[in-house]
């Protein structure tokens, strides 16, 4: 080939390379707003120890608090009751696994989404310390009932999320006409919640009669083929005039049941242990209870349970525990299945 032809071939191929490579497809970067992400993240679970939900008004704010003490959540803004730890527990891991995509950037939007200061529900987790650990917005109720919209405060991002927390907070309504935040649905109403294991007596008393058992080490023989052994077991027995009679053990699971297990349908209030108290006590008929139970451990301390007078004729009474003070309302059924065993109980003598 002559030169100059091989010099007219490498000038065609390298137009067509710059060719190549100025019409080649462009990969484009990846826009981190339009993927779906994890809203809220840097902690666990763990990490909260106070929640506040409120909601602006025009009086005062509507607010929830709730603290984690030691290992027990408490509702301090609802006379420190126990908190529910199933509700709340849920509460967190659909915040922490809720997952979203940015529906809008301009904060003219936010009045349709109803998620201006004003008109949103604020929800705050913070750390042991009450440092903020997440600042969070939610704003009115989308289309499908398993989704939301929040925003972080001071921040215009409007997020569409895969979690419903205006339904996790026990809201039905809209955010923005909200007035008033319920506090009961976060208290724990199982009031009594006694294991027979933690203590080594109980009294119960009612109209001035009583049931008292012990638990008490003995020891029995048991025969293992063809061999007697002697082994040493707990059981519970009937103390009366100072002597310890033998009862069904059976009976007694059933008798813990009712008698260590008792449920409430609200708290209502807290006495604390002091003479400036004395009218609520009255207030409850919490005074000269007729009705009590006494639970005690093995150091001898013990966890009192009073019931008062009837909060509606028929309906039920009031009943304090003693440790912590709260008062609750516990139906006449849960009542009357308590009070039964100062008289059953003895019936089940072996």
């Amino acid at each position: 080939m002559d030169r100059k032809f091989l010099q007219k071939l490498a000038i065609v191929f390298a137009v067509l390379v710059v060719i190549y490579l100025i019409t080649i497809p462009r990969q484009k970067g990846v826009n981190v707003d339009d993927l779906v992400q994890n809203v809220v993240f840097g902690f666990s679970a763990k990490d909260v120890h106070h929640i506040e939900i409120y909601k602006e008004t025009d009086g005062e704010p509507a607010q929830v608090l709730i603290a984690r003490v030691e290992d027990q959540w408490r509702i301090p803004s609802h006379f420190n009751a126990k908190g529910n730890q199933s509700k709340i527990d849920n509460l967190l891991k659909d915040i922490l696994e809720m997952t979203g995509q940015i529906r809008s950037k301009d904060p003219k939007h936010l009045e349709t989404y109803k998620i201006t200061d004003a008109q949103g529900i604020h929800l705050i987790l913070k750390d042991q310390g009450e440092k903020p650990l997440a600042n969070l917005i939610i704003g009115k109720r989308a289309k499908d009932a398993n989704t939301g919209f929040v925003r972080f405060a001071g921040f215009e991002k409007v997020y569409a999320v895969d979690k419903n927390l205006l339904s996790t907070l026990s809201v039905y309504g809209e955010a923005d006409t909200l007035t008033v935040l319920k506090q009961n649905i976060w208290v724990d109403l199982q009031a009594v919640d006694k294991k027979a294991d933690d203590y080594t007596e109980l009294a119960l008393v009612s109209k001035g009669r009583n049931v008292h058992i012990r638990n008490v080490e003995k020891t029995k023989e048991e025969t293992i083929g063809d061999s007697t052994v002697t082994k040493q077991v707990k059981e519970w027995v009937l103390v009366k005039n100072n002597r310890e009679k033998d009862l069904d053990q059976k009976k007694i699971n059933d008798f813990f049941r009712d008698v260590g297990k008792i449920r409430a349908t609200e708290v209502v209030d807290r006495i604390s242990n002091s003479l400036m108290q004395m009218n609520k006590i009255n207030q409850y008929g919490l005074g000269r209870p007729s009705h009590y139970i006494i639970f005690q451990k093995a150091d001898g301390s013990k966890e009192n349970v009073l019931f008062g007078k009837m909060y509606e004729k028929d309906k039920g009474y009031y009943m304090q525990t003693q440790e912590d003070g709260l008062v609750y309302k516990v139906t006449k059924y849960n009542f009357d299945k308590v009070v039964k065993w100062v008289e059953d109980l003895p019936e089940n003598i072996k």
